[in-house]
C-alpha cells in the first residue's frame, strides 16, 4: 500500500556561518503520479510544499541559497533516475558546507515513491539505503533530511549493511533527520493549511514562530518544541514528529 510521504528531509534554511560555507539542497515534491489519479491516490499539496521550501531557501532567512545550489524536482520531473542524478549534488559539498534533502510525496515503510514507480516493482522505488548512501558520500559537516511522511520514522532503523545516515564516529558533525511521524503512523495533508501539516509548521517555525526565547535564532531544539505539539493537535494525535540523529540541541536552523 502506498502511503503519504510529504517529506524529507529537509532542512537547513541556515545562513552560512563559516566563511566560504555553502548549502546544497535537493527538493522534491510529487502530487501527480504517473500510475495514479486523484481518485486513486494522487496528492494535493506535495509539489506546492516543495516550491515553498525552495522559496524559503532563497530568502534571507533561509540563507540566500543560490539557485545553482538547489535541485528542484516536481511531479513528472521526479523520476527515480532524475532523483539519483540530483543527489550527486551532495558530492560537491566540503566540510564547512551543509546538504539538505526534502521529499514530499508518497512513501512506503522502507522507501519513497518517485513519479515513475510501478505497482509491484521495488526496483523503481527510492529506497532508504539509496538516500543514506548519498548522504554518506558527502563530506558536508551538516547533513539534514526532512521527511513529512507516513511511517517516516522507519528511516531510523538500520535495515541494511549499507552506510548509516548517522555515523557512530564523534567527529563534530551534525546529522539530523526531521521525520513527520513514527514508523507506525500516517502523515496528513490538511486542506485548511493547504499543505502537509508537518511542512506547514516547519516553515512557520523557521520563519519566526519557533524562536521561543526571542533571540532571533531558531535552534533544532526550539523547532521540535514548536512543531511537535502543534502537529499532534492538528492531526488529533495521528502524528508524532521525530527528530533523530547526532547533533547539538543548540544547532541553529534559522537566523531571523
Amino acid at each position: 500500500m502506498i502511503v503519504h510521504l510529504l517529506s524529507l528531509l529537509s532542512l537547513l534554511w541556515l545562513p552560512s556561518q563559516v566563511p566560504g560555507g555553502q548549502t546544497y539542497a535537493v527538493v522534491i515534491g510529487i502530487s501527480d503520479y504517473k500510475a495514479l489519479t486523484y481518485s486513486t491516490g494522487d496528492l494535493r499539496f506535495a509539489d506546492r510544499d516543495a516550491w515553498q521550501v525552495v522559496s524559503f531557501l532563497k530568502s534571507r532567512a533561509g540563507g540566500n541559497v543560490p539557485a545553482a545550489n538547489i535541485r528542484l524536482l516536481t511531479n513528472q520531473q521526479a523520476t527515480q533516475a532524475n532523483i539519483a542524478q540530483a543527489l550527486r549534488l551532495f558530492r560537491q559539498a566540503r566540510r564547512t558546507d551543509r546538504v539538505i534533502l526534502y521529499f514530499s510525496g508518497h512513501g512506503l515503510p522502507d522507501s519513497f515513491v518517485p513519479y515513475d514507480a510501478r505497482p509491484g516493482s521495488p526496483a523503481r522505488l527510492l529506497s532508504y539505503p539509496m538516500i543514506k548512501a548519498a548522504f554518506h558520500d558527502s563530506a558536508a559537516g551538516t547533513k539534514l533530511c526532512i521527511a513529512d511522511a507516513c511511517m517516516s520514522g522507519g528511516m531510523t532503523q538500520p535495515r541494511t549493511s549499507r552506510p548509516a545516515l548517522v555515523p557512530s564516529v564523534q567527529d563534530g558533525s551534525n546529522v539530523a533527520m526531521l521525520l513527520a511521524s513514527r514508523s507506525t503512523q500516517y502523515a496528513l495533508e490538511d486542506g485548511r493549511l493547504a499543505g502537509g501539516a508537518f511542512t506547514y509548521f516547519i516553515l512557520r517555525g523557521l520563519t519566526g514562530q519557533g524562536d521561543l526565547d526571542g533571540n532571533r535564532i531558531v535552534t533544532i531544539r526550539e523547532l521540535h518544541r514548536y512543531i511537535a505539539p502543534r502537529v499532534r493537535k492538528m492531526t488529533r494525535g495521528q502524528q508524532t514528529p521525530l527528530f533523530y540523529g547526532r547533533f547539538s540541541d543548540d544547532l541553529p536552523l534559522a537566523y531571523l
